[in-house]
């Protein structure tokens, strides 16, 4: 863990007593947060922010992270580095709140991601095709996340669907759109000429067992 990270979990007295951003409460809860991400899913974070809003817009998220006491810098992030998964989630939130975005920004935010990710890059280049890309889509998780799970558990290429199910991630609500325009914008990926549509049609914060994305592209 880099001494940005471990500065605030070694004395969680380092929380700043009045965020402009997010709460206290709600960033002691996301600091307690167990596991790691890559670095890459960081800088799609501030990939996105500079399309829609410059260099001023990472500064302004940056800002943020300061007054929380966290003084992240997206520039100082290695795509292939491990970091705390609360790191992730505060990058989300910190930019759902500086930049006001609904829950369609979110959306569009993950639909934009991939474009941005070193990871999808890589693993594209590697899976040629569109059967090879679904079947691998669970190991692709992996090379993400150090948490959850994920499988395709059903594949109807003749309707022209897909159910993904994400297990043991019940992280923060903000990923439930983010991914909604993540999977959809990576299903694209493979199957190129056509469109592609994604909803959650399962949500563990609801209570399900799992969060499941119904995807299609007929």
């Amino acid at each position: 863990m880099s001494r940005i990270f471990k500065y605030i979990f070694d004395d969680p007295s380092n929380i700043a007593h009045n965020t402009q951003v997010i709460s206290r409460t709600e960033f002691q809860d996301i600091v307690k947060l167990e596991g790691q991400v890559r670095g890459s899913a960081l800088n799609t974070d501030a990939a996105y922010i500079e399309s829609q809003e410059g260099k001023e817009g990472i500064h302004r998220v940056e800002e943020s992270f300061r007054h929380l006491g966290y003084p992240l810098e997206y520039k100082h992030i290695k795509d292939m580095g491990w970091y705390p998964i609360c790191v992730r989630v505060l990058s989300l939130r910190l930019i759902q709140d500086t930049f006001d975005l609904q829950d369609d920004d979110i959306v569009r935010m993950g639909d934009m991601a991939p474009k941005f990710s070193f990871i999808v890059k890589v693993f594209m280049k590697f899976t040629d095709l569109p059967e090879r890309a679904l079947s691998r889509i669970p190991e692709y998780w992996g090379m993400y996340y150090s948490i959850g799970d994920m499988r395709v558990a059903t594949v109807d290429e003749r309707v022209g669907y897909m159910v993904v199910q994400l297990d043991n991630f019940n992280i923060h609500p903000v990923f439930c759109r983010y991914f909604e325009g993540y999977f959809r914008r990576l299903t694209q990926f493979g199957f190129v000429t056509q469109e592609v549509r994604g909803r959650e049609t399962k949500c563990a914060f609801d209570g399900a067992p799992y969060h499941e994305y119904h995807i299609a592209w007929k």
